[in-house]
């Protein structure tokens, strides 16, 4: 039964995710990006409650992993290309692509070899998909092709991010 909470939470993210493309194709970008933002929070929950719930499993990382491409890969990738990059046609969809592939990259390495590490090798696709929204937001065209790639690329990179779910907060000292 404990299980069940988790795995609604991430249910719900991948839920969250595929309204968002359904708005997408409907050029109705904002209540997009605010599904894919409420896709954040399920995703910091899910991860919340399996472990206070002591309810990780396999199946668990392996669906979270799953909603997590749909949300912050095929969403943000069909955003960012309506929003932007279908201006620049076939290099925009190819910059899209590769962001996707990069994402599920990152997320199959995650739960290959860092799930139980302390930080993440390379950046989180939580947080690349934020990058993503912000750049969908100010950017022009030329500039947020840039972007996309060099945060597809910092997804696979061997660079080091911390994660903060995993960090504990140091006790105040006392006067």
């Amino acid at each position: 039964m404990k299980k069940i909470i988790p795995s609604a939470l991430t249910l719900s993210n991948l839920l969250l995710g595929f309204l968002a493309i359904l708005l997408v194709f409907k050029d109705e970008l904002l209540p997009a990006i605010l599904l894919i933002m409420l896709g954040m929070l399920c995703d910091v929950f899910d991860g919340y409650c399996a472990r206070k719930l002591d309810a990780a499993s396999e199946l668990g990382k392996e669906l979270d992993s799953l909603a997590d491409l749909v949300t912050f890969g095929v969403a943000p990738a069909a955003l960012i290309y309506v929003a932007s990059l279908q201006e620049i046609h076939t290099f925009g969809a190819l910059c899209c692509v590769v962001y996707v592939c990069c994402c599920a990259i990152r997320l199959a390495r995650f739960n290959t070899s860092q799930a139980t590490t302390s930080g993440f090798i390379g950046m989180p696709t939580p947080f690349a998909a934020a990058m993503i929204l912000l750049i969908s937001i100010v950017s022009s065209p030329a500039v947020t092709e840039i972007g996309v790639l060099v945060i597809s690329w910092l997804m696979v990179s061997r660079i080091p991010f911390p994660s903060f779910k995993k960090i504990k907060p140091e006790p105040a000292e006392e006067f």
